[in-house]
């Protein structure tokens, strides 16, 4: 009976640990995953800024019509 004894202890030690650990790594994953979705988030912001910044210094598609001189030479 007291080797029974003795090993229920130490399995609710065992347990005891494991759910600390497990504990400690679920602060860590919750950590972890708030730290991405930051990270992610610079990354959006960057890509649109960029994006937006290339869109600016393209030059338009237009094509502004050239216009005539009013004093230049007809053709005859």
């Amino acid at each position: 009976m007291e080797l029974i004894n003795k090993q229920t202890l130490e399995w609710k030690e065992e347990l005891k640990n494991h759910k600390e650990r497990l504990q400690q790594a679920q602060a860590v994953v919750e950590q972890e995953s708030k730290l991405i979705a930051l990270i992610e988030g610079g990354i959006q912001f960057g890509e649109m800024l960029q994006k937006k910044n290339e869109s600016a210094n393209q030059p338009s598609d237009k094509v502004e019509p050239i216009q005539q001189s009013k004093t230049a030479p007809s053709k005859t």
